[in-house]
């Protein structure tokens, strides 16, 4: 075996989000790039069973490099055993980080520092996480951006003749995600009489939230499609016009949610979380609203809905911005980590 991807892919339950995406991403690309031989170990199946766990470890005994892609208590209390096995194995493991959290989390952990600071490399989708890991004395840091495993110029965004505007909201449905702001933003257009646009939401709901989610949506004019398949997400997305994202999240990293939206070529309405001015251009890919400021976000979509040449120029830029998040330039990076 050559190379082995760890990390959580869902897919026992076909679960999809932020961590499942990228996880199923990178292993897709190093199958498709590399030379040697790819496999993966889906650590939900821990769910399973508990002794899937020695299967993990057979496994990455057997391997040259491993590309781990860790979630919270994955690195809290299985990575220890990952880098024990590795080092008697003489097996390189790159760290994928998912997220913005990791500097947080190593901040009262030294024995996890030490062991990170000792495998192959560490790589980080902003230049903030890379700036605070840094402080720690990281020497094998590296910028990776977020990216998603497809060609882009197969990827053309829509031509929108009927002067109709579309909305669309993609991401986890939970109230942190900032959903309601989306049924704000319909009820605003209803009192405007505003007749030319449409909100559509896709996305896993949470369940706590699905009896109010529903009830909002009976209410509404918001259109809720189900889940989209990641294989399906690129026929779907170019059909839009904006991408809303109205997060009350501050430590997102680089989410899923805009990468798939530049890819479609689609702009982004964004709140101002802690990464925001480092993945949304102002004005020219989209638009940052201050942060839990709902009425000042409901209006920035109002007005883009009343000028359709400024959502036009919008996506023209967006398409000259997703190219640093294609696989040529991530593969580009990754191939280095296996010299």
């Amino acid at each position: 075996m050559g190379i082995l991807v760890l990390g959580y892919f869902g897919y026992v339950t076909n679960q999809l989000d932020g961590q499942t995406v990228k996880t199923r991403d990178v292993y897709n690309l190093l199958k498709e790039k590399s030379e040697d031989e790819v496999t993966y170990f889906d650590t939900q199946t821990f769910k399973v069973s508990k002794l899937n766990i020695l299967k993990m470890f057979w496994m990455i005994i057997k391997a040259h490099h491993v590309f781990y892609l860790p979630a919270h208590n994955n690195l809290k209390y299985i990575f220890p055993l990952v880098y024990f096995f590795s080092k008697i194995s003489n097996v390189k493991i790159n760290y994928l980080v998912v997220g913005g959290w990791l500097s947080d989390f190593l901040n009262n952990k030294k024995i996890h520092r030490y062991m990170l600071k000792d495998i192959n490399g560490i790589y980080v989708e902003t230049d903030h996480l890379l700036h605070n890991l840094s402080k720690y004395g990281f020497k094998n840091l590296h910028k990776l951006y977020n990216f998603r495993n497809i060609d882009l110029k197969k990827i053309q965004p829509a031509k929108n003749n009927d002067g109709n505007v579309k909305l669309v909201f993609m991401a986890r449905v939970h109230p942190m995600k900032g959903v309601d702001v989306i049924f704000e933003i319909d009820k605003s257009i209803k009192d405007l009489g505003i007749e030319n646009v449409s909100i559509d939401i896709y996305g896993q709901i949470f369940e706590g939230y699905k009896d109010e989610f529903f009830k909002k949506i009976e209410a509404s004019n918001v259109n809720y499609r189900g889940v989209i398949e990641p294989n399906n997400i690129y026929n779907i997305l170019p059909l839009y016009d904006l991408m809303l994202f109205p997060t009350r999240y501050y430590t997102e990293g680089f989410p899923g949610t805009i990468l798939d939206a530049y890819i479609s070529g689609l702009p982004v309405i964004s709140t101002r979380w802690l990464n925001a001015e480092e993945f949304v251009d102002e004005g020219e890919t989209g638009y940052i609203v201050d942060f839990n400021n709902d009425p000042l976000y409901i209006n920035t979509v109002l007005g883009l809905i009343k000028n359709s040449e400024e959502i036009d120029k919008l996506k023209n830029n967006v398409l000259i911005k997703r190219d640093v998040y294609g696989i040529n330039a991530v593969w580009e990076i990754l191939c280095e980590s296996l010299s």
